[in-house]
């Protein structure tokens, strides 16, 4: 468990080993086609089913202001972009020889560190987010 992570909040649901299979499962299909597109056309295509995933949440901001009540949402249209973006993550992973544990692993250190709970104490508005962001830049060395 990451520091300052709450036990209380409800977990999603996700069988590890199941999951370990569809990966391959995914693999074995487009290896079964033929298809090995390129790390920079998967790369795309990850952004590309993230913007279809967006679509369904498209004006929804536009709606809460003006109080009409928001459009009831199709989980499975949504699911099936979820499934797309992941789909073509792990074949980009597969492409770059990224281990995506690994990777995931590492990054959970590294937000750790770069946004320590005690730091933040539930405060997230823009404000606060913008002056984080600009004094870990300012660590860093970077513009």
């Amino acid at each position: 468990m990451v520091a300052g992570s709450s036990p209380a909040r409800p977990t999603m649901k996700l069988d590890t080993e199941k999951l370990g299979v569809l990966v391959d499962e995914i693999l074995k299909f487009n290896d079964h086609r033929g298809w090995s597109p390129v790390a920079e056309d998967l790369a795309k295509s990850v952004v590309l089913e993230s913007s279809e995933l967006m679509e369904h949440f498209q004006w929804d901001a536009s709606s809460v202001t003006r109080d009409s009540k928001l459009p009831e949402k199709d989980l499975e249209e949504i699911g099936f972009e979820v499934a797309d973006v992941f789909w073509y993550l792990v074949l980009f992973c597969e492409e770059m020889d990224i281990d995506l544990v690994e990777a995931l692993e590492e990054k959970l250190k590294h937000n750790d560190k770069k946004f320590p709970a005690e730091q933040f104490g539930g405060e997230h508005d823009e404000k606060f987010y913008r002056e984080q962001k600009k004094a870990y830049r300012e660590k860093k060395g970077v513009k």
